[in-house]
C-alpha cells in the first residue's frame, strides 16, 4: 500500500512518530489491564528505536499476518489513525484533483486496500469505502469488488430488519460481502469501519467471508 507516495521512508517515519505519541497518550488514561499491558508493550518496542517505528507502519500497511510486532490488534488501529494524519496532506490533494469516473476500480486509489464499506443512493453511483485511509471512491453498480463476478444470479442482498439504512451485499462465487450504506447521512459515522462491526458478525453467521482485514477483529 501507499507504493506511490514520495519520500516513502520520510513518510514511514513521520508516521511511526506520530504512533509513538499516539500511544504515549494512550497510556495517561484508565485502561483496563488487557489494553493497559498491550499498550505498555507497544510503547517499549517503539521506543527502541526509529527502525521499530518504521517496521511498525510498514507492517500495517502491508497487511501482513506474520512477523508481527508487538500488540498487533492495538497497533492496526493506532498505526492507521497516525497513517491518516500523516497522508493528510496528500488526501486533501488527491481529492481536489481526481476525476473519480475515471477510477471505477475495486481497490483504494489512494492506499491500495480492498474496500469492505459501499455507499448506495437511488440515482446515484455506487461508492465503495476504504477502512483504512477514509477514501470513497466510484464503482460500477452491479459486481462483487473482490472476485470481479458481475452473474446478477450469483450476487444477492441480506437485508436488515433492525438496521433499514444498511444491508449486506453478497456474491455467491467468492462468498465475500459488502456492508452497504442506503442513507445519506452522518456519513463519516456510517462508513467506517467500527460502527458496523455487528453486520460483520451477522455475515459471518451467514456464511460469508469478510475479504478484507479488519482493525478490530471480532
Amino acid at each position: 500500500m501507499l507504493e506511490s507516495l514520495p519520500a516513502e521512508s520520510e513518510y514511514s517515519a513521520a508516521a511511526g512518530e506520530l504512533l509513538m505519541a499516539g500511544n504515549a497518550e494512550l497510556l495517561t488514561h484508565d485502561l483496563t489491564e488487557a489494553v493497559a499491558v498491550s499498550a505498555k508493550a507497544l510503547q517499549d518496542y517503539l521506543q527502541c528505536s526509529e527502525g521499530n517505528r518504521v517496521r511498525a507502519v510498514d507492517w500495517v500497511e502491508s497487511g501482513d499476518s506474520e512477523d508481527a510486532p508487538p500488540a498487533a490488534g492495538l497497533l492496526r488501529v493506532l498505526a492507521w489513525a497516525a497513517i491518516r494524519r500523516t497522508m493528510a496532506p496528500v488526501l486533501k490533494s488527491y481529492a481536489e484533483l481526481r476525476k473519480d469516473e475515471e477510477w471505477l476500480r475495486a481497490y483504494c486509489p489512494v492506499c491500495g486496500a480492498p474496500p469492505p464499506l459501499a455507499h448506495v443512493l437511488t440515482d446515484h453511483p455506487r461508492t465503495l469505502a476504504c477502512c483504512y485511509c477514509h477514501t470513497s471512491w466510484q464503482f460500477r453498480r452491479i459486481g462483487c469488488p473482490f472476485c470481479g463476478n458481475d452473474d446478477q444470479n450469483q450476487l444477492s442482498v441480506l437485508t436488515i430488519e433492525q438496521e433499514p439504512l444498511f444491508r449486506l451485499d453478497a456474491c455467491g462465487a467468492c462468498h465475500g460481502y459488502l456492508k452497504t450504506y442506503l442513507g445519506d447521512s452522518d456519513m463519516e459515522l456510517h462508513l467506517s469501519d467500527w460502527s458496523t462491526l455487528h453486520l460483520d458478525l451477522l455475515a459471518r453467521e451467514n456464511k460469508l467471508e469478510r475479504k478484507v482485514a479488519s482493525l478490530y477483529e471480532v
